[in-house]
């Protein structure tokens, strides 16, 4: 039998840690007294993250970012009688969670989310009493600014994009108009493109102005119910695609996947409740994944397909719990024993 020198040209390392650097790296964790195994994931999985900072929920809060770089804004807190709206915008780093600086409008809900957490933009929402707004704020990773407004007041929309280049679509109240308009933003103002193919409200939107996509949401009024419907974008123009397996809408969407590879995690089925429903789109069809430990709905959603976090929301009561979301082939270290 061949030893593990002459595969790999070496012997077996001695290292003081805990995860390797290469895939297929075998070594001695001298800290741990194991043999230890740098692999990949076969399936995907939830980990438990640290908590937020504080307790919130949100038809759609403000996030963007990576798992290891996120940033989540306003929402509803759990006061008596609800809903109260708050500006606060806490930030994670792979880590931990830290508080940052308030946005500068009315505390809101339903906002749509573009970029990173160095630079992103928050649009439109809904201000309880106050109703729907067209304004828009940009995120430098520090401070929220006042930029120019939306050619139209929206809640709920599909948004995605960078700070320079942003899709917004739909949205708007699930009685009266529903509109199904997009308006788009260059970095300086708003114009407006195609329609999209039928109204929603709080779904998922992930991808580029070029190669964007946007997935489920609630329609109808009275009784609202959620959408499986999916729609890829390439601006000026929506496509309709292949419906997702569960309908459902305020779930997590990983804002930073693509129009080729992004999840939705949890969210609520309506007339049912909340579910646990993970599903991952390809660019082509939408395939179920790893559930969430427990039903989940009003979260925020950001990252990639292979490493999302999911923050927040409703599960059931308005939690301040965050799960990571690694999807399969993610680097795993592995113990080795002798069975």
């Amino acid at each position: 039998m061949a030893e593990y020198r002459e595969i790999q040209g070496a012997a077996v390392q001695a290292l003081a840690s805990n995860a390797g650097t290469l895939k297929g790296q075998i070594w001695y964790d001298t800290a741990n007294y194991k043999f230890k195994l740098e692999s990949v994931s076969t399936a995907a999985a939830y980990a438990t993250a640290p908590n937020i900072g504080a307790t919130r929920s949100g038809g759609m809060m403000f996030a963007a970012g990576t798992q290891n770089a996120t940033v989540i804004s306003n929402g509803a807190t759990p006061t008596s009688p609800p809903p109260d709206y708050t500006q606060r915008t806490d930030e994670y780093n792979g880590t931990a969670w830290s508080q940052g600086n308030n946005s500068t409008q009315a505390a809101a809900n339903s906002l749509s989310s573009a970029g990173t957490l160095t630079a992103s933009l928050m649009a439109g929402g809904y201000r309880g009493a106050a109703g729907m707004t067209d304004f828009v704020e940009a995120y430098d990773g520090t401070c929220f600014t006042a930029t120019t407004a939306m050619s139209n007041d929206r809640e709920g929309a599909f948004g995605g994009g960078t700070s320079t280049a942003m899709f917004v679509s739909s949205g708007g109240p699930i009685s009266g108009s529903s509109p199904t308009t997009t308006e788009e933003w260059n970095g300086s103002s708003w114009s407006a493109k195609g329609a999209i193919g039928a109204h929603a409200q709080s779904g998922g939107a992930s991808g580029t102005t070029t190669a964007g996509l946007a997935f489920g949401g609630n329609t109808g009024y009275p009784g609202t119910i959620s959408v499986n419907k999916t729609y890829e974008y390439a601006s000026p123009t929506w496509t309709a695609s292949n419906n997702m397996n569960t309908p459902r809408a305020v779930g997590g969407p990983t804002m930073a996947g693509s129009q080729t590879a992004t999840v939705f995690m949890g969210g609520n089925n309506r007339p049912g409740g909340a579910t646990t429903a993970t599903e991952e789109y390809n660019g082509t069809c939408w395939s179920n994944s790893t559930s969430l430990p427990a039903a989940r709905e009003n979260s925020a959603g950001t990252g990639t397909s292979t490493a999302g976090l999911v923050s927040g929301g409703n599960a059931p009561s308005q939690t301040n719990t965050a799960l990571e979301f690694n999807g399969a082939g993610t680097p795993e270290t592995r113990t080795i024993t002798t069975s």
